[in-house]
């Protein structure tokens, strides 16, 4: 089954300044795309290449604000359903599914669940492989995808993730 983990910094207002994406097969990576600093004009042409082969679902921390982006730059859909239409999705939530299945835990945050959830050796090595000098570290968009699959991976030797998917 292919993924695609991915995440943006950004806002709706300011628009989207990076894009991290990660391309998995059963949860494990084929292909990692760093884009740290992106001009407006660049970011459908980016999301056109990521989504050339529509994944069996896209994997996100807070879903819906790469659902809101991904809208605002590309209002189609992407993905072809057996009726012809397109869509974005399904989507996994990190977010939404460690509350569902943690709901003691006081913070949610894509940081504090890296930090409870996974071992620091293990993302530290990911991250010195995977992001650029200087990039392994949070609030940049490859390493942010990086952590949501490590959680993704975590949760799936857990849980059918099948469950959370939408």
């Amino acid at each position: 089954m292919a993924e695609i983990i991915i995440d943006f910094e950004g806002c709706l207002q300011g628009g989207i300044r990076e894009i991290g994406i990660i391309k998995t097969q059963n949860l494990e990576i084929v292909d990692a795309l760093d884009f740290p600093s992106l001009a407006s004009s660049e970011i459908n042409g980016v999301l056109m290449e990521a989504f050339e082969e529509p994944p069996a679902f896209l994997v996100a921390h807070n879903a819906q604000t790469e659902k809101n982006l991904i809208r605002e730059y590309m209002p189609y859909p992407a993905g072809k359903l057996a009726s012809g239409k397109f869509r974005w999705g399904p989507w996994l939530d990190t977010l939404t599914t460690y509350r569902t299945l943690y709901p003691s835990l006081k913070d949610f945050s894509l940081g504090s669940l890296v930090s409870d959830f996974i071992k620091e050796n293990e993302l530290r090595t990911l991250a010195e492989k995977m992001c650029e000098k200087g990039r392994n570290k949070p609030h940049c968009a490859l390493y942010d995808a990086l952590c949501t699959l490590l959680l993704t991976k975590r949760l799936s030797g857990l849980v059918d993730l099948k469950g959370f998917i939408k």
